[in-house]
């Protein structure tokens, strides 16, 4: 059985320069403008998101990453509001281990986009998701060239570790010892600010 679409987990959200975004779970449809999306990112942040040179995504990589079981994965994607043309920025996922106490996280970001906290975004509300169905361990392997993602994951409270692998580091969060104040909450002290 298919789970419906997690409409619940839809928002909007003002970034770094006014940037107006709206977040929700991705949808199979999505898929062209996954591809665009991908075609923004120069060949670095293709190596760092997938550690291998990439010119495009494949038929089979564009359905896996659109088509999703929503009871074990939670994908969002951030498009830009206010435009004519529907442009996405960023996507993360977090993928549950089939006992749903683990789960590995992925974040891609358009290079326009990158540094504005589109990611940071995304991130967050994938963990409060992942918290509030019962994950434990949330846990990525990065590049440990990719600065920008450790520091990322260090301001979300993730620990960096080596791997047997050389040049790269696993990011984990134990969520169980995370707390986060309401989305609810924060949003109002945003527009009171």
């Amino acid at each position: 059985m298919i789970s419906p679409y997690p409409a619940q987990y839809e928002y909007r959200e003002v970034v770094k320069d006014g940037l107006a975004v709206f977040i929700r779970p991705i949808k199979p449809e999505d898929a062209p403008a996954f591809q665009d999306l991908f075609h923004t990112l120069s060949p670095t942040s293709v190596y760092y998101r997938f550690f291998s040179p990439l010119k495009s995504l494949s038929p089979s990589m564009l359905a896996r990453f659109t088509q999703i079981d929503y009871d074990r994965e939670v994908a969002l994607v951030a498009f830009e509001e206010n435009t004519s043309k529907e442009r996405m920025l960023g996507a993360a996922r977090v993928i549950s281990d089939p006992d749903g106490r683990r789960a590995e996280f992925s974040i891609m970001v358009g290079d326009p986009w990158q540094g504005k906290g589109v990611g940071a975004k995304l991130l967050d509300k994938c963990l409060r998701i992942a918290k509030q169905r019962g994950v434990q361990t949330i846990w990525g392997i990065v590049l440990r060239e990719n600065t920008q993602m450790i520091a990322l994951g260090r301001k979300l409270g993730f620990k960096a570790s080596r791997t047997d692998e050389p040049g790269e580091l696993e990011l984990t969060i134990d969520l169980r010892s995370v707390q986060f104040e309401r989305l609810e909450k924060s949003k109002e002290i945003q527009s009171a600010a």
